[in-house]
This record gives structure tokens, C-alpha cells and sequence, in this order.
């Protein structure tokens, strides 16, 4: 699993006090190992001397911070960042499966490209992008659902998210058995699993292991 982070003038968005890092609380139950971090920035065009050496030196801390973790890291300076398309296609390059995207600081155009990226990328593959998240000023990770905008939702798809919001987290069998009761008639908990599987594509909710049972909860 990769991280990726925007790094701007702090790094309270990544470490939590202890040194660990910040992440949804479905990433940090499940256990995933980060197996390498990348490190994004970028300078203000005339930014004042100060600034960009305060920039460089969030880096530095955020590259050892994540040594300390035995995670190896690359930084990235990104020098125009204003060249969208071109920018979107080299994020693009950085998401390997099982990617989490941090995008609370630096520069906020850095943000919306990865952004934009992410959604390229799961288009694709939905299994790429695990998460992307902000980080709010008191530590807490907000998950940002990646919806292809392409995506229309069934009669069926809109009735089990709507199961699925009301329960916040629900097994696919429960969500089966409301449907069952609903509409006076047995589901097969084979349609009912391929329905979640869609929806989960088109970046509404997520399947969570939890011991033996599969989870799923709502992302939007």
C-alpha cells in the first residue's frame, strides 16, 4: 500500500503525537502495511524566502517521520502545478494498487489534481485507490468518496444504499434479509452481493473485513 501526502508549511495532517500515522479509521482497523510514501510540494511563484525554506523543512520532517516508520519515501517537488492535465497524468503515474491519497495540505491546486487523478485511475481499476481522505484541524481524517461522475445508480443500487446509510455499518446478509422483507420475496444474496460489488465501483460504499464477516459501509 502506498501513501501519498501534500506537504505545506505543517505536517500535523500525517503523524499523530506518538509518531504514528494519521489515517481513516477503517485503514488504521484493517491493519494495511504502507509498504512506501510519497511526499508532494510545491513553492508560490515569488514566495518569500522564508516560506520556502519552512516548506523545505516540513518535508524533511515528514520524510523522517516516515523513516522512522521503515517506510521508504521519494519527495516531489512539482514545479508547475498549474499545468492540470499534465499534472493529473503524473499523479496518475504515482497510484499503485492499494494507493491512500492524504491531500489536507500544501498548495490547494496540488490537491484537486490528485484528486482528479484518483478518479482517473479508479475508473480504470476501482481496486487502485483505497482511500483519500482530509484531515481536519483537530486530527480528524475525513474519507472523500471518488464517484465517477459517468455513474448512474439503479432503482435497486439507490434502495440498497439507502439500507446501507440507515445502518452506517451493515453485513451484505442483513442488508439481503431487509430487501426480502421489503418486497415480500427471497433475494439471492448472490444478486444482492454483485449490486454492493457496483456500487463500491462507482465509490458509494466499501466492503470491510471485520474478523470472519464483510462489513459494508456507506462512503456518501
Amino acid at each position: 500500500m502506498r501513501y501519498i501526502v501534500t506537504v505545506g508549511l505543517h505536517i500535523n495532517h500525517i503523524f499523530k503525537n506518538d509518531g504514528s500515522l494519521i489515517l481513516p479509521k477503517r485503514i488504521e482497523e484493517a491493519g494495511f502495511n504502507i509498504s512506501s510514501a510519497v511526499i508532494l510540494y510545491s513553492f508560490m511563484k515569488n514566495a518569500p524566502k522564508e516560506e520556502i525554506e519552512k516548506i523545505k523543512e516540513c518535508v524533511k520532517k515528514a520524510q523522517e517521520g516516515f523513516l522512522k516508520l521503515d517506510i521508504p519515501v521519494i519527495t516531489k517537488e512539482i514545479k508547475d502545478p498549474y499545468l492540470f492535465q499534465e499534472r493529473i497524468k503524473e499523479f496518475e503515474r504515482l497510484i499503485i494498487p492499494k494507493t491512500i491519497i492524504n491531500l489536507t495540505g500544501g498548495r490547494r491546486i496540488l490537491g484537486y489534481e490528485l484528486f482528479y487523478a484518483a478518479i482517473e485511475v479508479s475508473n480504470k481499476n476501482p481496486e487502485a485507490v483505497e482511500s483519500v481522505f482530509y484531515v481536519t484541524e483537530d486530527g480528524h481524517p475525513i474519507e472523500l468518496p471518488i464517484i465517477n461522475p459517468q455513474a448512474r445508480l439503479t432503482p435497486l443500487e439507490l434502495e440498497i444504499l439507502e439500507i446501507i446509510k440507515q445502518k452506517k455499518s451493515i453485513t451484505i446478509t442483513e442488508i439481503k434479509e431487509i430487501l426480502s422483507e421489503r418486497r415480500k420475496s427471497e433475494y439471492p444474496l448472490s444478486l444482492v452481493s454483485e449490486y454492493i460489488s457496483r456500487l463500491e465501483r462507482k465509490g458509494y460504499v466499501k466492503k470491510i473485513a471485520k474478523g470472519r464477516k464483510k462489513f459494508v459501509e456507506a462512503l456518501i
